[in-house]
């Protein structure tokens, strides 16, 4: 792997610190991941995912269904998207696609 990896290439940063856990861990692997394996990957990430904006979640929880069901009863109660926005410190376009969710009628 690309030991100078740039902290702003997102895809780079991931793929070495996978790398380096696998290496400090000494996980033995059915095949090696080799810079071969990695650079392909690499390629299929950006493939798909090049000139995206990529949102990163700062946690992945339970916490996340109590705060929608919060965001969607709020809503539904009369505030506006943009005031809970900026409560939830989430896009207003996520406070749409949470709201609009079949689940959270």
């Amino acid at each position: 792997m690309v030991k100078n990896t740039k902290r702003n290439d997102f895809v780079l940063d991931i793929l070495s610190r996978v790398q380096d856990a696998l290496a400090a861990a000494k996980v033995e692997l059915p095949a090696e991941l080799t810079t071969e394996l990695v650079k392909g990957v690499e390629a299929d990430i950006r493939a798909e995912w090049g000139g995206d904006r990529v949102f990163i979640a700062r946690s992945r929880g339970e916490d996340h269904s109590n705060r929608n069901s919060r965001i969607v009863r709020d809503y539904l109660a009369g505030e506006r998207v943009k005031l809970l926005s900026r409560r939830y410190e989430l896009s207003g376009r996520q406070v749409l696609r949470i709201i609009k969710s079949p689940s959270k009628r």
